[in-house]
């Protein structure tokens, strides 16, 4: 288990929760893992269907930082911002 846990809770259009989950399983889970970032779990709120839910874990917040700008920074996050 990671020292360093990361909640991301996401409240999503009506109806576009499998759409996100299927873009974050095809693109960004392999893609943050290569930078160390360990994508610990993801849940579909059962209470509500425009919430999902996540976790990632760090080593240390010395790792959390280079990681994340390097997957923010890097080409996959890059090529998806502003696309639907």
């Amino acid at each position: 288990m990671p020292a360093i846990l990361e909640l991301r809770r996401y409240t999503l259009h009506p109806g576009r929760r499998d759409d996100l989950i299927d873009l974050f399983d095809r693109e960004f889970i392999e893609s943050q893992e290569a930078l160390d970032l360990d994508v610990v779990g993801q849940f579909r709120d059962l209470d509500d269907p425009d919430q999902f839910v996540w976790l990632r874990g760090f080593a240390d917040m010395a790792t959390r930082a280079t990681a994340l700008g390097a997957f923010y920074g890097g080409p996959v996050w890059q090529a998806r911002i502003g696309r639907p």
